[in-house]
């Protein structure tokens, strides 16, 4: 591949919310039919999203041209996910990584990732998230390519933490994701997420 890949992690288990985060709506759309939409609208020779083991979730994404993964231990952590991705991604010279529990997340913070993750010496770049860096986050192909990853791993942020000549982008309000009652009460009072059903 010499474009870019994507790959929208969600299959989190969502256990400190105590509902599935990816059915939260914003706007009418899921929370995981929006992610994969914006994904999508980055134009990615690859789209990839591991979800858990629900039915529910692909009736999500009916219509939407996603290769769907499966994660049978979600709960293990982000590294079984990507682990899953990896065979899928490993040739493309960028991979946008995504999470789907970012309401104000918009398609130009994923352009402005890939362009600068273009231009930077690691071919790198995150989102700026507070005092620290994260997804959504652009890295090479290759960082999925004999990583070993494990289920248990963190992901890929304290490789991004680590690498220099890394490309950062502002994102306001991205720190603001959805793990907690809290978290979905203030994203409900701001207006970043549709009101309870009745």
């Amino acid at each position: 591949m010499t474009g870019h890949a994507a790959v929208v992690l969600a299959a989190g288990c969502s256990q400190r919310l105590g509902q599935p985060k990816q059915l939260l709506r914003a706007g009418g759309e899921t929370l995981l039919r929006r992610s994969v939409r914006l994904a999508l609208e980055t134009l990615p020779d690859t789209l990839v999203v591991v979800l858990p083991q629900h039915p529910r979730f692909e009736e999500e994404l009916h219509g939407l041209p996603a290769q769907r993964l499966r994660n049978p231990n979600p709960g293990l952590g982000i590294g079984g996910s990507l682990s899953l991705a990896a065979t899928h991604v490993h040739s493309a010279a960028r991979v946008l990584v995504m999470i789907c529990d970012q309401p104000t997340l918009r398609v130009e913070h994923l352009r402005a990732l890939l362009g600068a993750a273009t231009a930077a010496p690691s071919g790198c770049a995150a989102t700026v998230l507070g005092d620290t860096i994260g997804v959504p986050a652009v890295v090479p192909g290759t960082w999925f390519a004999g990583t070993g990853l494990q289920p248990a791993d963190g992901g890929f942020g304290r490789r991004l933490r680590q690498t220099e000549g890394i490309a950062r982008c502002s994102g306001a309000g991205l720190e603001c994701d959805i793990d907690t009652p809290e978290d979905l009460r203030r994203a409900r009072a701001l207006g970043w997420l549709d009101p309870a059903s009745a």
